[in-house]
């Protein structure tokens, strides 16, 4: 019997951390096959279709220019890449610029910083992209990709950098069952949540008005505030997958497929707010996301850049303490809404087992750089000046384990939030089977 420390399990992450430092070839790549005769040899046609994963420029080794192989489109994720990287950095410096030129006129729908933020995620995502890729991510498909589960929990912890200040954990209650198409790519998706956080929220100013501190106080910042509250919200995620190649074969068979997407969202907060000692006031908040549109592009079978941009609606309603009944609020026009995603499937089984036996689950995970262009709940980056532009960032590792031919799996996520301080939260939840529509008579039929 062979010992453990020798099975390819234990040795594989060290062969591909080896072949980034070194330059030693992908595993996928370095399989020895049998030498090619003239009749065993591939016939290559002149024109490359999209579909034909070998070209002329692969053939002579020049790797960073081939399609993946294992995948039936034609995906050269090094240029793309490239392009995601160069549209990156200019929109970077394009914010950097409009910022120093036009200033903060325009408030908290200011185009520069979304540009910034935007920029930023995209040169993360390309640069951990090409890294993943190195380390052997440039492959097929994942086979059950890490996806939004069906049903979850999420309890998030969350700071704050501020003497006497409290931020008590939260827990959300969310589903998001999945109505999938016939063409297998495209989905409709209802999202929604309930929850809050798990006690009262305290804030003081920070100035120091008196000389003494209370017994049961650290600092002599009197508190302004202590707010409890309820969050809820309802939504539709819609991904209609476009044809491959978009354009004419030469030009778009290069980047990839692509997806559009709907977000419609309405967002609910109602908030128990006692100011000082004048006594308790309720407000009831609300965000619509009617016209959330937005694009997915697979940058790599394994790595995706998603961007969404929208109008986005506030209705603030408020009841004081004398009030009898809520007073409603209308609708106004609030800055800008956007989310800027990067995805990045890391498969945490794929090697096959020492002794020859299939593996009794699938386990894979994904790697996700995240911004959200919204100060609704009041997180966001302040830096020095800079106060009330930037929205929150996240980072989160989401882990699915599909035991063998089970049509129900298991899927956890750990995450960071940098805004509003620094916050931890994770999330357990099932991932149930996808509905399944076809379309006949231009009607849907499940």
């Amino acid at each position: 019997m062979r010992p453990r420390w020798r099975s390819l399990d234990t040795i594989a992450p060290a062969v591909a951390f080896v072949g980034f430092v070194g330059g030693t070839p992908d595993p996928a790549f370095a399989r020895p096959r049998p030498p090619a005769t003239a009749a065993s040899a591939p016939r290559v046609p002149a024109g490359g279709g999209p579909t034909q994963p070998r070209y002329r420029q692969c053939a002579r080794g020049f790797r960073w220019w081939c399609c993946i192989p294992a995948d039936e489109t034609c995906t050269r994720s090094g240029p793309a890449r490239l392009l995601l990287l160069s549209v990156g950095g200019l929109a970077v410096a394009g914010g950097v610029t409009s910022l120093f030129a036009l200033g903060d006129s325009l408030g908290g729908d200011d185009p520069a910083t979304l540009l910034l933020a935007t920029g930023t995620v995209a040169l993360a995502g390309a640069i951990a992209g090409a890294i993943a890729g190195r380390l052997g991510a440039d492959r097929g498909a994942v086979p059950d990709r890490v996806r939004t589960e069906t049903l979850g929990v999420t309890t998030g912890w969350g700071g704050t950098s501020v003497l006497d200040e409290h931020r008590p954990p939260s827990m959300l209650g969310h589903f998001a069952p999945t109505l999938r198409f016939s063409d297998g790519n495209s989905r409709l998706r209802l999202t929604g949540y309930v929850g809050g956080p798990l006690g009262r929220q305290t804030d003081v100013d920070p100035r120091p008005q008196v000389a003494m501190a209370a017994s049961d106080r650290d600092g002599t910042a009197p508190t302004v505030r202590r707010q409890r509250g309820v969050w809820a919200g309802i939504g539709l995620d819609m991904a209609v997958a476009l044809p491959y190649p978009v354009l004419s074969p030469r030009r778009s068979r290069f980047l990839g497929r692509a997806e559009l997407r709907w977000k419609p969202d309405f967002h609910y907060r109602r908030e128990f707010v006692e100011p000082g000692e004048h006594g308790e006031r309720m407000a009831e908040r609300a965000m619509l996301l009617p016209l959330t549109v937005g694009m997915r592009w697979h940058v790599s079978p394994r790595q995706r850049f998603t961007f969404y941009l929208g109008p986005r609606f506030d209705i603030v309603s408020i009841r004081g303490p004398g009030d009898a009944a809520l007073r409603r609020g209308k609708a106004e026009l609030g800055p800008m809404y956007a989310e800027v995603w990067y995805d990045i499937d890391i498969p945490l089984n794929s090697w096959p087992r020492i002794d020859g036996r299939p593996r009794r689950a699938v386990v894979n995970s994904q790697l996700s750089f995240a911004y959200i262009h919204s100060r609704f709940d009041g997180l966001g980056i302040n830096f020095r000046a800079v106060v009330g532009f930037l929205g929150p960032a996240y980072v989160r590792w989401y882990i699915r384990i599909r035991p063998k031919h089970a049509d129900v799996a298991v899927q956890a996520t750990v995450g960071a939030r940098i805004g509003g301080g620094f916050g931890l939260f994770g999330t357990v939840g099932l991932v149930l089977p996808d509905l399944r529509a076809k379309v006949r008579h231009g009607r849907f039929r499940r």
